[in-house]
This record gives structure tokens, sequence and C-alpha cells, in this order.
């Protein structure tokens, strides 16, 4: 889980530059794919998604922050050795559903 609060720290300070979704694709969509990272504009947000071995994967969204300026969700969808999807909240390490990407908890 550390990997996780770490990696969405990262993507978080690397969104708040921006103030667009266009403008954040326009200046990182070639950099996320070098490093592997698919980057998918799902209209209320932004999917980051991380490939991390052969059956697990995480899923970042990328959404506009209360500054009006992007953020990146506390959410992340992970899909871990069990092969079961979870939404985990990273900062309280507890379940919770897709549609909480858009609130603070």
């Amino acid at each position: 889980m550390e990997m996780v609060r770490k990696r969405q720290a990262y993507f978080s300070a690397i969104a708040e530059e921006y103030a667009s979704f266009t403008d954040f694709i326009k200046a990182q969509d070639m950099w996320l794919g070098i490093m592997g990272i698919g980057l998918t504009d799902c209209g209320q947000y932004l999917k980051l998604y991380i490939q991390l071995d052969f059956s697990e994967y995480e899923e970042y969204y990328v959404v506009m922050g209360d500054n009006e300026h992007l953020t990146v969700s506390e959410i992340v969808m992970r899909n871990g050795d069990c092969l079961c999807m979870d939404c985990i909240n990273v900062g309280t390490g507890k379940l919770t559903d897709k549609e909480s990407i858009f609130k603070s908890e």
C-alpha cells in the first residue's frame, strides 16, 4: 500500500501544475506512454493505468480539484493477487466504491 500512496502523491504533484485535462494530456501523454502508463480521457476525469505484472494493475484518477487545478483522487482501483478489483482510499486504506472518486473523504 505504501507504493500506491507514493505513486498517488507523485501523480498528484504533476497534475497540480495544470488547470485543464486538455493541457495535462498535451504535456504528459507522450511521457506517460514512454513510461508504460496508459492515459484515457473519461470525460469527467482522466484515468492513469499501470500494468504492474501479468495480473496486477492499478488505476489512478486525475480530477478537477477544489482550487481549480487538477489533482489525483485518493481513490485507486487495484487488481491484485486475488484477481479481484478493489477501490481503495489511499488516505484511509479502506475499501470504497468508484463513485467516491469525486468526493473528498
